[in-house]
């Protein structure tokens, strides 16, 4: 259900990510996979917008769209929607691609953890999860 709802975030991201690239890193940049200043620029705001979309929807409903659509949401350690402090904390690895050279591969390394983590976890909490002091994403009515 997690991964349901991470992949339909990222779908409804697509539509953004791709208007940014090709007005700001322009279409010939964004195709050919060159590391201009534009695409570079492109790839900043796209990763920045990522961390914004979900660290202010779960802070501020405790759901991106995507929990909407499978019915979970984000709570915080006292069983609340988690504070903005806690959801950017829960999703400070969507940064890591800010990190020249390495932020891509750490954040592949980040992903891989976060799957295991929550997959052989006896509450299904995520590295992440526990990273910003005991989120858990629960069944929402």
């Amino acid at each position: 259900t997690r991964f349901g709802a991470k992949l339909l975030d990222w779908l409804i991201l697509l539509v953004p990510n791709i208007v940014i690239s090709l007005v700001v890193g322009g279409a010939a940049t964004t195709f050919r996979g060159s590391l201009s200043a534009r695409s570079v620029l492109a790839s900043m705001i796209t990763t920045v917008l990522a961390f914004g979309y979900f660290t202010l929807l779960e802070s501020s409903r405790g759901q991106t769209l995507g929990k909407m659509a499978v019915s979970i949401k984000v709570v915080g350690a006292d069983g609340r929607v988690p504070t903005l402090d806690v959801a950017m904390r829960r999703n400070a690895w969507l940064l890591l691609p800010l990190v020249p050279l390495l932020g891509d591969i750490a954040q592949l390394v980040i992903v891989i953890v976060i799957a295991v983590t929550i997959s052989s976890g006896p509450f299904n909490r995520g590295w992440h999860d526990n990273f910003a002091g005991g989120t858990a994403v629960v069944r929402s009515n």
